[in-house]
């Protein structure tokens, strides 16, 4: 057994213990207690962290990590199969890199969890997954797989279809691609359903899995039309659950989200590109959304926005921005968890969930402040800023 004493909690549901003791057997929070937990310390680590704030594991809800590295060539950038508009079929699984500096970088930096999977370059990407960022096997870090099918409206499938004269070259063009790949995933899960001999698909078993509500569609989206054109056709054409991704410009339609019961993974809100869809961006915009009583998570979208900044745009968010630390940490901890479909376990310091903790010794959105202590499913991988 682990026991954590004398720590500031954020417990993130259950507000914070200014003196909390957190007692961790196997993989799991057994208690967490305001009062002193007693323990055979002889078959107990403790660990004293008196002046150390604890929280549950950082969820980046929103990376490419592992399929485009920063260090990498073009060769090592295997997130956009651009051969074809629509490929569901592809799993992104199958071309993560366990071995990219970057989840070495997340997990240092508190992010114990991340959302990965395919690029915007194709209006259906493909499968993505949550996974850990700690491990050698892909498999062996899995949380979540498939986790949701990738998509993407707006600027990035014209730009790479127009460049070889093909389907989609305007709005018009993504749409009619993504309404008509629904369409044929819709009679194939009819037909499944109703017991029908069908040919075995792997496009049409990707789009099963959505038609059949196991996953959502992670619909990549900027500008507040084409968000709604995305709104549209999946959820009110098809009855299809729908994440947006980005939302950069959904702060002008923040009540139509809330009404429609959307949530928006944000950002990346330093993303300096010089897109045209991403002007909007605003460290303003996650209190406009959060205020107006939609679901809101923070991404890096990793490599557009290193992992390793996570905090820090957090920190903006919290302070520039105006939404507060204890309503921005809920942006990075619980709703990410809720929306990836994860809560039962991540997101929170409570009994009964999976032991990922990580310790600072001061405000993690601070620009100085650094990971002390790393723990992974009740196991101290990083304890004093050192790997153990």
């Amino acid at each position: 057994m682990l026991l954590i004493k004398n720590a500031k909690v954020y417990t993130v549901t259950q507000g914070v213990l200014e003196n909390g003791n957190i007692l961790i057997e196997g993989n799991r929070i057994k208690r967490v207690s305001s009062e002193k937990i007693d323990v055979d310390e002889t078959n107990t680590k403790v660990l004293d962290a008196q002046g150390k704030l604890i929280f549950p594991s950082f969820i980046d809800a929103h990376t490419h990590l592992g399929t485009f590295s920063l260090e990498g060539t073009e060769m090592d950038e295997d997130g956009n199969e651009m051969t074809n508009p629509a490929t569901p079929g592809l799993r992104a699984i199958d071309s993560i890199n366990p071995y990219d500096p970057a989840f070495q970088e997340a997990f240092e930096t508190g992010f114990e969890i991340v959302f990965t999977g395919a690029g915007s370059g194709n209006v259906i990407g493909g499968l993505s997954v949550v996974m850990k960022t700690y491990g050698k096997i892909v498999d062996e870090m899995v949380i979540r797989n498939p986790a949701g099918l990738k998509c993407a409206f707006g600027e990035n499938p014209k730009r790479v279809y127009s460049s070889k004269n093909q389907l989609p070259t305007t709005r018009m063009g993504t749409a009619k691609v993504f309404r008509e790949t629904l369409f044929k995933g819709k009679s194939y899960y009819e037909k499944k359903k109703r017991g029908e001999k069908v040919d075995f698909d792997l496009n049409m078993e990707s789009l099963y899995l959505v038609f059949d509500h196991q996953i959502p569609l992670r619909i990549h989206s900027h500008r507040a039309d084409d968000i709604v054109t995305a709104i549209r056709i999946a959820k009110h054409e098809f009855g299809l659950d729908v994440v947006i991704e980005h939302g950069t410009d959904s702060a002008k339609i923040r009540d139509f989200l809330a009404k429609e019961n959307i949530p928006v993974i944000l950002g990346p809100i330093l993303d300096v590109s010089p897109k045209v869809e991403t002007k909007p961006n605003s460290f303003e915009n996650p209190k406009k959304l959060v205020d107006a009583g939609v679901k809101v998570a923070l991404m890096t979208d990793h490599p557009v926005v290193s992992i390793g900044f996570a905090l820090i745009q957090a920190g903006l968010v919290a302070y520039e921005g105006g939404l507060g630390f204890d309503e921005t940490l809920r942006l990075i901890t619980i709703n990410p968890a809720q929306i990836l479909k994860i809560d039962n376990d991540y997101g929170s310091i409570e009994e009964g969930k999976i032991a990922n903790l990580v310790m600072f010794d001061k405000n993690p959105f601070s620009v100085t402040s650094k990971a002390n202590t790393v723990i992974l499913e009740g196991n101290v991988i990083i304890e004093g800023g050192k790997y153990v």
